[in-house]
């Protein structure tokens, strides 16, 4: 029953964001110029050189374009939550018979999955008219299909890891009246590693220290997915994101409870 719920909230959702296609144009024209302009620095840092840590000017590219997805299609997540916190929303919603974690997930990345979408296809579209066709696979098409449902499936990973850290995030406003700080922090170390450059280009001594953290499973995982494909590599990263989600899923709910706790204490 409650599964069922939580499809009808997903689609209900999905919906609302296909009916509305103009409200795309913004993201669409920020994401595009962003790839743009990161194009130009990769044409310059790539000046005299073939390759940079493994990485053709033409995959750096294509990285950016499949690594700024979570970001734009999966991103928002932040503000709506603690904005039903600060406001007092959240407290109706907890009476009602389903699970708050599993409802919001199921309506808030069910939702975000038209902007991933739509997102996608612009990137796909501007990465050939800017650099030409993505690195192969290997292998043929079997090759490209199998890139292509894996890199869909850490796509949905980070998506929803993102969710998960935003919603835990968000329900520190129970506690403080004031949490911005919390998630521009978290924003900007999300932009640091993996997101605007691949982890190799990092110091080695950095690199190995963030691979320790859930940060380059959000960008840097469905982006390696893409531009160096091996199926061994992207299994490994997808099961590396699994580990991350469930422990993410652990923080959310144990958040969660810590806070429905305290608008018990406070009356409701």
């Amino acid at each position: 029953m409650r599964a069922r719920l939580y499809s009808v909230a997903a689609s209900t959702s999905l919906r609302e964001r296909t009916m509305y296609l103009g409200n795309f144009t913004a993201s669409m024209l920020t994401y595009g110029l962003f790839v743009f302009i990161f194009s130009r620095v990769w044409a310059g840092a790539y000046a005299g050189r073939s390759e940079i840590a493994g990485y053709t000017q033409s995959m750096a590219v294509w990285y950016f374009i499949v690594a700024e997805i979570t970001s734009f299609g999966f991103g928002r997540y932040f503000w709506g939550l603690s904005r039903d916190v600060k406001s007092g929303q959240v407290a109706y919603q907890l009476g009602r018979p389903y699970d708050f974690v599993a409802y919001n997930y199921a309506e808030r990345v069910g939702g975000s999955l038209a902007d991933a979408a739509v997102i996608l296809a612009e990137g796909l579209a501007v990465g050939f008219l800017l650099v030409g066709t993505p690195p192969s696979a290997g292998g043929g098409l079997g090759a490209e299909i199998l890139r292509g449902g894996l890199l869909a499936v850490s796509l949905l990973l980070a998506g929803s890891l993102n969710f998960l850290l935003h919603f835990s995030i968000s329900l520190t406003a129970f506690w403080l009246e004031e949490n911005d700080a919390f998630y521009w922090v978290y924003q900007k170390l999300v932009l640091v590693v993996g997101t605007l450059v691949p982890i190799e280009f990092l110091p080695d001594t950095v690199a190995a220290a963030a691979l320790w953290t859930p940060f380059p499973y959000l960008s840097w995982a469905p982006a390696r997915v893409f531009v160096a494909f091996s199926p061994a590599d992207a299994l490994s990263l997808i099961a590396r994101q699994l580990a991350w989600v469930a422990f993410a899923v652990l923080l959310a709910r144990a958040v969660f409870s810590l806070s429905s706790r305290r608008v018990a204490l406070n009356g409701g």
